[in-house]
């Protein structure tokens, strides 16, 4: 398959709407050498599309789903002019989305649980351990607590739930900054291939630094995934 993700930003946003560069994100790229291609991904809170499109080029079946129509077709658009056969479009509330257990080899959820409650993330959290395959692999990234703007908002605003907070943007209307170390500790049961968390530079360039916690993790035959860590 042949798929042109080299394209001006210019002339994609002109053709298709799209208010992002399409390009992929670090991490996706980062998780390839963990992931095999031709097998299931499921791309959660996938938005415009660039990481569903990098996947397919990389021969995953990949199904993406979100519940911003706009973006959605976008993706559409984009797919059908360039013939992408493998990505099967999903419009949904990737919270209460009836994952299949056992399902998908790999999962990819970039900066989706810090659009949304903690409570919420949590339960997301909960749906796509369990539906991720034993030794399937989950790529997962949020804004943390280092964040410049979580530091504004914790000295200005009241919090609706811990670290959480009603956004200021049309971003997202909620945004949840995850605590220190704990994408590590509710992967606990997971073997973890790659993490981090720190100050990070934007990838679209549109701020200097952002605080963001990163993980990459194979869950282990044995585990049952049946348990969030809450503090």
């Amino acid at each position: 398959m042949k798929l042109d993700m080299t394209i001006s930003t210019t002339r994609l946003s002109k053709k298709y709407g799209f208010e992002s560069p399409f390009k992929p994100d670090p991490l996706a790229k980062k998780a390839m050498p963990h992931i095999k291609s031709g097998k299931t991904l499921l791309d959660v809170g996938c938005g415009e599309g660039a990481d569903s499109v990098f996947f397919a080029k990389q021969g995953f079946q990949v199904v993406a789903i979100d519940n911003n129509n706009t973006y959605l077709n976008r993706l559409k658009a984009f797919q059908k002019d360039n013939r992408i056969s493998n990505i099967s479009i999903k419009n949904c509330n990737v919270i209460n989305y009836g994952y299949s257990q056992n399902y998908y080899d790999v999962i990819n959820c970039l900066l989706v649980g810090c659009c949304m409650r903690r409570s919420e993330f949590e339960k997301m959290l909960l749906s796509i351990k369990q539906a991720v395959k034993p030794k399937g692999v989950i790529i997962m990234s949020l804004r943390n607590y280092l964040d410049p703007e979580f530091e504004e908002y914790s000295s200005t605003d009241e919090m609706i739930e811990p670290n959480t907070y009603f956004k200021k943007d049309a971003c997202c209307e909620i945004r949840y900054y995850i605590e220190k170390g704990r994408l590590k500790d509710v992967f606990k049961d997971f073997e973890i291939l790659y993490y981090y968390e720190g100050l990070v530079s934007d990838k679209y360039q549109k701020n200097v630094k952002h605080g963001d916690s990163y993980i990459i993790c194979r869950r282990k035959i044995e585990s049952k995934t049946n348990t969030i860590l809450h503090d």
